[in-house]
């Protein structure tokens, strides 16, 4: 599975998603191919960020509390990417969808990928296109999270589906969140 067809993702939920599930990559495997190397983006764009636009916004804040705080949200952030997976596969079978960790694993890793992405922004230093950026990476992680529970999952009733997705989204949302205020701890100091 390219990543080149990731767009395909989010309008169909058969088209790329059919490809990734007939892989069968390991969820190891999925960690260190996907999950790490994407990973990598955001606490490398927070340093960057940190030693220019956090050095102009936030003169006060020494260089190294931004590393600091790329290393610690790296960490938290790889942590994050199995326990979602622990979490869909929670949320999956109290709504009674049987679901294997591979598949869970595969869904938050690949909803993450425009997470992830959208931290390129930090390149930039206009707060509204950063501020855009953002919202749109979430966006489109959650419109992968509903496409990959209806694929991935095997959810074919779509009430279902949706209560799944939803809580999942929920749960990615206040992760993301954390990721963030973490992120941003020495700004804040």
């Amino acid at each position: 599975m390219s990543i080149l067809r990731l767009h395909k993702m989010f309008v169909s939920s058969d088209e790329g998603w059919d490809e990734l599930a007939h892989m069968h990559a390991s969820p190891l495997k999925l960690f260190f191919f996907l999950a790490v190397p994407f990973s990598l983006i955001p606490p490398l764009m927070l340093e960057y960020a940190g030693h220019h636009i956090g050095a102009i916004m936030f003169p006060n804040t020494a260089a190294q509390a931004w590393s600091m705080a790329a290393l610690f949200f790296l960490v938290v952030e790889l942590i994050t990417v199995p326990l979602m997976a622990r979490a869909i596969m929670s949320v999956a079978g109290s709504k009674g969808t049987a679901c294997n960790y591979l598949d869970a694993f595969t869904l938050a890793a690949v909803a993450a990928v425009p997470l992830w992405l959208s931290s390129l922004v930090l390149f930039s230093d206009q707060i509204a296109l950063i501020v855009a950026m953002v919202v749109l990476g979430v966006a489109a992680s959650v419109v992968l999270i509903f496409r990959g529970v209806e694929s991935i999952l095997k959810v074919e009733e779509d009430v279902v589906a949706f209560d799944i997705a939803y809580t999942v989204t929920a749960l990615g949302l206040i992760a993301w969140v954390l990721l963030v205020m973490l992120g941003l701890v020495p700004a804040l100091t």
